[in-house]
């Protein structure tokens, strides 16, 4: 996994990859649901902060406020992390279901 971080192409964790039809981004999900990340739209160094802060594809969580354009909430591996604007763009989500 250490090599993948040397290609300039492709972040490690798949940050590039787009789930379905069903998919959208973290600011216009529904506060109070819970939801799958399944890709993140931003270069390498977003990717990477997101990552370390515990969010990437495949990992579940709950979105506690948002979708008014202003930073979201969430809650990701018990923590509570606020996202702005633009990041919240950024994150590609669905269901959890």
């Amino acid at each position: 996994m250490l090599n993948c971080w040397k290609r300039k192409d492709k972040c490690p964790y798949g940050c590039k990859n787009i789930c379905n039809e069903d998919t959208l981004p973290l600011s216009d999900a529904q506060a109070g649901k819970r939801i799958k990340v399944c890709g993140i739209a931003g270069g390498r160094s977003l990717c990477g902060r997101m990552a370390a802060m515990g969010i990437y594809p495949g990992v579940e969580i709950e979105l506690l406020c948002g979708g008014c354009g202003c930073p979201c909430l969430v809650r990701v591996h018990g923590g509570t992390l606020s996202l702005g604007a633009g990041m919240s763009e950024k994150i590609l989500v669905t269901s959890a279901v």
